[in-house]
């Protein structure tokens, strides 16, 4: 929630530069109605393309389809009826008008490339190196709010072979925590602090191959050495882990663990 309120804020924020530039021919408009228009439109392609992409992540998931052609088909198929709703509005909502008959693919193209540098933007935004336990990850208990931890202040062992730790920022070290994943993103957890990385929690698993692990919950995949208490509240149980997080743990997979010998 807390995610979605920010999205919504930096896209009435872009709706609002764009309205005070006016691309596009809308310069000529009043100020006050060039505001509504763009912060209303790029609200009313956030409603459109948000759920379009949750949806193109879920079909990668599932499928052997890479996550970045399915967020492009995405945008493309999301562009459609956000340039029909657009060329309505500036035909002064009339449906006898050339931006829904010959005009239509030049609109089109300037709504998909509005569309995919937004997406552009908010995947640099949101995919960003934190540092030293500044995590976004609120804490699922307050008692177990993420522990600060200076790498300096860790034994670094070798990087480990896995092709995951490639991914890794050297000053994030190699002890990795947890992978966590938050809408299309995986969030890897380690001592030193986190790392958002556009990619399926399923492959990063994959890349793992060797470290000694579970995947625990459908979005969380833990590492076996991590682990430092095991909490009960009735048939719930979370995995405290060594910076202070709690993973839950999925009741299909409490049966896994036991065998395993975590618990």
């Amino acid at each position: 929630m807390r995610q979605l309120a920010i999205e919504i804020f930096i896209i009435a924020a872009i709706g609002a530069v764009l309205g005070l530039l006016g691309p596009f021919g809308t310069y000529e408009m009043p100020t006050a109605m060039r505001l509504a228009y763009w912060i209303g439109f790029i609200l009313v392609g956030y409603a459109i393309y948000r759920p379009v992409q949750t949806v193109a992540v879920w079909l990668s998931d599932a499928t052997e389809i890479p996550l970045w052609t399915a967020l492009l088909f995405a945008a493309a198929l999301a562009a459609i009826p956000l340039t029909a709703a657009v060329g309505f509005a500036l035909a002064g909502m009339s449906l006898d008008t050339d931006y829904l008959g010959a005009g239509f693919a030049s609109l089109y193209l300037q709504v998909l490339g509005i569309g995919l540098g937004i997406q552009a933007g908010m995947w640099l935004l949101f995919t960003r190196h934190v540092r030293n336990g500044d995590t976004q990850t609120e804490p699922i208990a307050e008692e177990a709010a993420p522990i600060p931890l200076d790498v300096r202040d860790i034994a670094m062992p070798e990087r480990p072979e896995a092709p995951f730790f490639q991914r890794l920022p050297p000053e994030l070290g190699n002890h990795l925590v947890c992978l966590e994943m938050q809408d299309h993103y995986v969030k890897a957890h380690t001592l030193a602090g986190s790392e958002m990385l556009l990619m399926r929690l399923r492959d990063a698993i994959a890349e793992l191959d060797g470290v000694a692990g579970l995947q625990v919950h459908r979005s969380w995949w833990v590492a076996r050495d991590q682990v430092r208490a095991i909490r009960r509240e009735g048939r719930s149980i979370r995995l405290e882990l060594a910076n202070g997080l709690l993973a839950p743990v999925a009741r299909n997979r409490q049966e896994t663990l036991r065998r395993e010998g975590w618990f």
